[in-house]
């Protein structure tokens, strides 16, 4: 699914890879780890080889490979919201390099960014430790991913894109 070219070229239409940092990604980004109160979240990007990171909390790499995308996950699941509370406890993540190893992830919560039904990349959360959040929470994770999305819908229909990374 992560190399499939319909979705491929979605992401490609929303001229998004690559593009310098933006203010309004950046605050859903802060917005993020306040709410679920964590040390690293992301609005990413997945195209056939690496997750792009648009903004990050608590992260300084740009992208990451596709061996460590928990975002993945999103490939094999039609849920719109993946939330572990123990990375060491649930099927899908109990083997991942980054909860097997360093940094010892133990929380991940995400959100599906959709554009023309095809996931493009996710919001998502972070911790070293284990936590449950609260449906509160879990909604706040829903309205910002939507929000997301609404800049992305918005930058494609204005033709407003900024420079892209050389």
């Amino acid at each position: 699914m992560r190399k499939d070219s319909e979705r491929l070229a979605q992401l490609r239409r929303q001229l998004i890879l690559g593009s310098t940092g933006e203010h309004a990604y950046d605050e859903i980004t802060r917005l993020l780890a306040t709410s679920l109160e964590v040390p690293i979240t992301l609005i990413n990007f997945m195209d056939e080889d690496h997750d792009w990171f648009k903004s990050a909390v608590g992260l300084s790499p740009r992208a990451s490979p596709t061996d460590t995308s928990f975002c993945e996950a999103f490939f094999h699941t039609p849920d719109e919201i993946i939330v572990a509370h123990d990375t060491t406890l649930d099927a899908r993540f109990k083997q991942h390099p980054f909860v097997i190893g360093a940094p010892f992830v133990r929380f991940y919560a995400a959100a599906r960014i959709t554009s023309a039904g095809h996931t493009l990349g996710t919001l998502c959360a972070y911790d070293m430790k284990p936590r449950q959040i609260s449906v509160e929470q879990i909604n706040t994770l829903r309205t910002l991913a939507t929000a997301v999305m609404e800049l992305l819908r918005k930058r494609t229909a204005s033709g407003t894109v900024s420079h892209q990374l050389r």
